[in-house]
């Protein structure tokens, strides 16, 4: 059993372990551990502090395969209390 559900991969990337495979296939990941890896990415963003998520919306455009991420996160719309973040995982 993986210790974690990522490894980094060196390059900014991370490598999705064993621990992220869904109940419908060992090649496909479960959906918490991406979306997990993405809020992470959010939390990380410069913003007003103390400061935390308020919501999160997620859509998968399609299943996410057990192996090489990439993940992005950008302020949108910048607050002085309120902010608009976006985030994408690419594999």
């Amino acid at each position: 059993m993986a210790d974690s559900f990522f490894a980094p991969r060196g390059d900014g990337g991370w490598l999705a372990t064993s621990a992220t495979e869904g109940p419908w296939s060992p090649r496909l990941q479960h959906g918490g551990p991406p979306a997990a890896l993405l809020v992470r990415a959010l939390q990380a963003l410069p913003g007003p502090q103390p400061g935390r998520l308020a919501r999160v919306t997620l859509e998968f455009l399609g299943p996410v395969p057990v192996g090489a991420v990439d993940v992005a996160a950008a302020v949108e719309r910048d607050g002085r209390s309120v902010q608009l973040l976006s985030g994408e995982l690419s594999a």
